[in-house]
């Protein structure tokens, strides 16, 4: 047993596991920082063509909230997504057949 507990420990304490660790750490920190930026990008590209359209649809702002805005935040984004989509919840709701008439007209 006091075999198992040294091995363990001295896996556990060993340099090459932690620069393992680390390097998977920063890894998924830069994985996360790039999911942030194509999320914010979207975000905005995507709200503000409905800002310029002048209204959205109900399934446009469940997707842009469910989406892309909901995981955005809990990957830790910031707060200006948050106030363009909530610009968009502010836009006049509208059917998709208007929706599709306002972006030919554009």
């Amino acid at each position: 047993m006091q075999t198992i507990v040294a091995v363990v420990i001295a896996v556990l304490s060993s340099n090459g596991l932690w620069a393992y660790l680390q390097s998977k750490s920063k890894a998924t920190s830069a994985r996360d920082r790039m999911l942030l930026g194509i999320g914010h990008a979207e975000i905005f590209h995507t709200a503000e063509r409905y800002i310029q359209r002048g209204g959205i649809t109900t399934d446009e702002l469940e997707d842009l909230e469910k989406y892309l805005y909901k995981p955005y935040a809990e990957l830790g984004g910031n707060g200006t997504a948050q106030a363009i989509v909530e610009k968009c919840k502010q836009l006049k709701i509208i059917s998709a057949s208007e929706a599709e008439r306002m972006d030919k007209d554009a």
